[in-house]
C-alpha cells in the first residue's frame, strides 16, 4: 500500500503547468503600442488607452471580470500567450495556423488598410498596389504590409519608423503615396493640426479579435465573459461612442 500512497501525494502536491504565474482573477492582457488601437502610456500612474483597450475594458465591466493590460514587442507578447503566462492577445487577426493556440473572441473590429495620397497629387485613384509601380512608398518598417509591398514589383519601398513619421513622409511630398491602416494615420493626422488633405483608397479591410490562450485552465470562462460583455456594449451603444472619440 505504501507506494499508492506516495503516488497520491504526488499528485495532489504537483504544480500545474500550465498558466504558472498568471493571477486567475485577474484577466492579463499581452499588448503592443499600436496607436490608435492599442496606447502605451509611458508616465507612472497614467492609464493606457486606445479603441481595443477602452473596448476590452469595458467589455469586461459587464460582468465585473478584472483586466489588466501589459506592454511588450509583439514576438514577447506573442510567446507569454502561447506559453500561458498572459491570458490573452489584445489583438490579432484570424489565421487558419493559430486555431490550436488561440481561442477566437467575438469580433472586436476591423482594420482598414489602403493607400493615402496627397489631395493634389496626379494619382486619380487606387485599386491595387500594382498602380504604384515606379513610384515610392511609404509604409512602416516590420508590420505585415512592408512585406506585401516588397512581393510588387518596381515599388521603392520607404520604411517609416511609426504612423506619425509615415504621415510626415505624405505632407512633405518625400514618398508619391504610403500604404497603410487606415485609422492609424487618421489618428495622427488628427493629432498633427497643420498637415494637409490627403486622400484614401481602401484596398483590403480585415477583422480582428482578441485571442486568447488554449493552454490556461478554464479559459473558456473569461472568454465567455469578454463576448458576453462585447455584444452588451455593442447593443448600448458604447461600442460606437468609444471608437468615435478616436476619430
Amino acid at each position: 500500500m505504501k507506494p499508492v500512497f506516495i503516488l497520491i501525494i504526488g499528485l495532489c502536491c504537483a504544480s500545474p503547468t500550465y498558466g504558472e504565474g498568471v493571477d486567475t482573477g485577474t484577466a492579463q492582457m499581452a499588448c503592443t503600442n499600436f496607436p490608435p488601437f492599442k496606447i502605451e502610456s509611458k508616465d507612472t500612474g497614467t492609464p493606457h488607452s486606445g479603441i481595443d483597450l477602452e473596448v476590452i475594458e469595458r467589455a469586461f465591466a459587464v460582468t465585473n471580470q478584472k483586466v489588466a493590460f501589459n506592454f511588450y514587442p509583439w514576438k514577447r507578447a506573442v510567446t507569454m500567450v502561447q506559453n500561458g503566462k498572459a491570458h490573452a492577445l489584445c489583438g490579432c487577426d484570424y489565421r487558419a495556423e493559430r486555431e490550436a493556440e488561440y481561442i477566437y473572441s467575438d469580433m472586436v473590429g476591423f482594420h482598414s488598410q489602403g493607400v493615402f495620397i496627397p489631395a493634389d497629387s496626379a494619382i486619380k485613384g487606387i485599386h491595387n498596389l500594382q498602380e504604384l509601380a515606379g513610384k515610392t512608398v511609404g509604409t512602416v518598417r516590420g508590420y505585415a504590409l512592408e512585406k506585401t509591398l516588397a512581393d510588387i514589383p518596381d515599388i521603392k519601398i520607404a520604411p517609416a519608423n511609426n504612423g506619425d513619421q509615415l504621415l510626415r513622409q505624405l505632407v512633405n511630398k518625400r514618398v508619391d503615396a504610403i500604404y497603410a491602416y487606415r485609422d492609424v494615420i487618421f489618428y495622427h493626422q488628427k493629432l498633427n493640426k497643420e498637415t494637409t488633405d490627403i486622400r484614401y483608397f481602401e484596398l483590403k479591410s480585415l477583422p480582428y479579435y482578441v485571442c486568447f490562450s488554449r493552454t490556461i485552465p478554464d479559459i473558456r470562462m473569461i472568454v465567455d465573459a469578454f463576448n458576453q460583455g462585447i455584444r452588451t456594449i455593442r447593443f448600448n451603444g458604447t461600442y460606437g461612442e468609444i471608437r468615435q472619440n478616436y476619430r
